[in-house]
């Protein structure tokens, strides 16, 4: 389905001065944006957020985009605090500390380009952080083209953290480190954030106020090495923190690994749908390729 963009803001609010009104004073919220050659989600994106009543920035970084999206973003003129940079191309992790590096508010607000907000939602992720050490993981859900594509409907623990829409104050994001770099392919990076903010007392709270659409309509493409490897990547969070929780909560544990080969059989795929079975089953090979790697291997390639 083709992405029409369309202008939700009124006739008064394009009337709005831009903030900052006062440059003395700080923003709520920071909303922190990695974009890569989506420029029409990313439109859609930055227009929804500007029925938002409350004062907040935005810092979208471009991360080593080829099609026209430096070009929108030098001319987009939005009613709230915005600014945008580029980034090195070296994936969502170090694009979003890059953000976090230029972010004024007490709040960091983390969400990729392709996840349309719903009015309300930085006023549901600012108002959580009122009560401290707090993670707001917005409730996701498909817009109606789609049948098939991430979403997150309850919280569970840590592991859910996830790029379409995880809050944390700034402090305790500085704290333990932010995004760790290394993980620069396909997977690793939320969940080895969510962990170590675990580690330091974060709790973690489902937002239902405000509900996310995620427009994952390329979810099929590229589905099998996607899942080889956040497999792979999973199991490098696990030896990164060497916690049999890790293991088992990212089910990389090799137990785990033992019972998938086991259980996702060609009747499997009747019973969970075809592509969550050709998730699950590429993510179980890409973890056991890197279990196979040894640790001095693994070492290497990350330094």
């Amino acid at each position: 389905m083709a992405l029409e963009v369309s202008d939700p803001v009124t006739a008064e609010a394009r009337g709005r001065p831009l903030f900052p009104l006062d440059q003395s004073t700080v923003p709520a919220v920071s909303v922190i944006v990695p974009t890569r050659d989506r420029r029409v989600l990313l439109e859609r994106k930055l227009r929804a957020l500007e029925l938002e009543q409350l004062d907040f920035e935005v810092i979208v970084v471009a991360d080593a985009c080829t099609d026209d999206t430096e070009k929108f973003l030098a001319a987009y003129r939005p009613p709230y605090r915005f600014s945008w940079t580029t980034g090195p191309g070296l994936h969502a992790a170090t694009a979003r500390n890059i953000g976090a590096s230029r972010a004024q508010a007490p709040v960091l607000l983390f969400s990729d380009d392709d996840v349309i907000p719903g009015p309300g939602w930085v006023e549901d992720n600012r108002r959580l952080h009122e009560t401290p050490d707090m993670v707001g993981l917005s409730k996701q859900r498909l817009p109606e083209h789609l049948e098939v594509g991430d979403r997150l409907t309850r919280v569970q623990g840590w592991w859910n953290t996830n790029g379409r829409s995880t809050s944390v104050r700034a402090e305790l994001f500085h704290e333990v480190g932010g995004y760790d770099p290394v993980f620069s392919t396909y997977g690793g990076e939320d969940p080895d954030l969510g962990w170590r903010l675990k580690q330091a007392g974060a709790r973690f709270r489902l937002l239902t106020g405000a509900t996310v659409e995620h427009w994952d309509e390329h979810y099929l493409e590229n589905l099998e090495a996607k899942a080889r490897s956040a497999g792979a990547a999973h199991v490098r969070v696990w030896r990164k923190h060497r916690a049999a929780e890790v293991a088992w909560a990212l089910g990389v544990h090799p137990a785990s690994l033992a019972l998938k080969r086991v259980l996702l059989g060609p009747w499997t795929s009747g019973l969970i749908g075809e592509d969550r079975f050709l998730w699950e089953r590429a993510y179980a090979e890409g973890a056991r390729a890197e279990l196979r790697r040894p640790v001095a291997q693994v070492r290497d390639a990350d330094a």
